[in-house]
């Protein structure tokens, strides 16, 4: 079988995002000791948007004109703060059980579009819902008493898949750079609200380069994650998202000697099973 360049692409692309999503994440780890949540979203939302300038003036001013300013908007706030619960969870527990709660975005999707945007939904649908959020109580473990950094990480997905609905309702009109420049307009002016709630202070020169590097690799992997989807079916390609959790596992033993526990495990295994049901679509024959 002669190889697929253009899906072998597409997967590296999706890998490469999300190793840049699990460096931002050990970033926020970090940071998180110095600064409150709310700033370092302020701070990855303002230096993303910066980013984002030299891409905004390459394709010109033009295309930015919405009629659907409220979308956009519901767009950014759901978005934010989907931004603002991972942002918690990883400064409140281990980086692999952030990034595995970062997955269950998938799980509450369906389930959105079809309380709102009247999609339908299948047994198979169904059936893979309700294996990951079986695979969420075995991860979250309430027996061993309830874990509040958990429970807001997994409120993040919810927020998440809200966002991406929003995404599919209004993309049959509004193009990837316009959804874009408004998530990163509104999220910028919504962000910096909460920086006048709690104790906040203003960063040292030592802080600003990481403080940017937090900014950049989220956007990248934005970008990458992008580009993966743009050259191959997100059927084909979406799977290669949970090497987050590769990554992430790696990275927390390398930095902070973490191990993921028995329930992380099974957990793990039975969302990322949920997961490649609701996206496995059999060929044609």
């Amino acid at each position: 079988m002669p190889l697929n360049k253009t899906l072998l692409l597409g997967s590296l692309f999706v890998m490469a995002g999300e190793l840049l999503f699990v460096g931002m994440g050990m970033l926020i780890k970090i940071l998180s000791e110095t600064f409150s949540s709310q700033q370092l979203v302020f701070f990855r939302n303002i230096f993303g948007a910066l980013v984002l300038i030299p891409i905004l003036y390459r394709n010109g001013l033009n295309g930015l004109k919405t009629d659907r300013i409220k979308l956009h908007l519901l767009r950014a706030s759901s978005g934010l703060l989907a931004m603002f619960c991972f942002f918690y969870a990883l400064a409140n527990i281990q980086l692999a059980n952030a990034m595995l709660l970062k997955m269950t975005v998938p799980l509450f999707i369906p389930i959105i579009a079809v309380l709102w945007i009247k999609e339908q939904i299948n047994a198979k649908t169904i059936f893979a819902i309700a294996l990951g959020f079986f695979g969420v109580t075995v991860f979250l473990d309430p027996q061993a008493g309830i874990q509040m950094a958990g429970i807001i990480g997994l409120a993040g997905g919810a927020f998440a898949g809200l966002a991406k609905v929003s995404i599919r309702k209004m993309s049959d009109t509004e193009p990837a750079t316009r959804i874009v420049f408004y998530f990163a307009l509104f999220a910028t002016l919504l962000s910096s609200l909460s920086l006048f709630i709690g104790d906040t202070h203003w960063p040292s020169t030592t802080h600003w380069p990481w403080l940017l590097l937090l900014g950049i690799l989220g956007t990248c992997g934005q970008l990458c994650l992008t580009q993966g989807y743009r050259m191959a079916p997100a059927s084909q390609v979406a799977t290669f998202t949970y090497s987050s959790l590769i990554w992430a596992t790696i990275a927390g033993y390398l930095f902070w000697n973490e191990l993921p526990e028995l329930q992380t495990v099974i957990g793990a295994a039975l969302i990322i099973l949920a997961g490649i049901v609701l996206i496995y679509k059999p060929q044609k024959t």
